[in-house]
């Protein structure tokens, strides 16, 4: 009956490899100009116990549901790609977040 089990979320586990990190910076790119901007240094990403992926920088930076967020690690491991639908802005965004410490400390 494995044809009934629920389907795994297939950034899940780049979710939970981010979870927990301390961040050097995080940068958005803007599409129209195809500049990439640092919006944030020195900060960290956590996953509320409601469901909600943080990213604070002395202020929150980026703030959406873990359900609906896409998230990609880079080749490197030093950081992570995430998009999706931020609450804080109310709008689609793909921030790029570089880990301070690659591996989890």
């Amino acid at each position: 009956m494995a044809f009934w089990s629920k389907k795994k979320n297939p950034y899940d586990d780049a979710l939970k490899h981010i979870d927990g990190q301390r961040l050097k910076y995080a940068t958005e790119r803007d599409a129209a100009t195809s500049r990439e901007s640092v919006i944030g240094r020195r900060g960290s990403v956590n996953i509320t116990r409601d469901g909600k992926l943080k990213v604070v920088c002395g202020a929150e930076v980026f703030s959406a549901d873990a359900a609906t967020v896409k998230a990609a690690l880079l080749m490197s491991l030093e950081g992570a790609v995430v998009s999706g639908f931020d609450e804080s802005t109310g709008r689609e965004r793909t921030v790029v977040l570089y880990f301070q410490y690659y591996r989890k400390v």
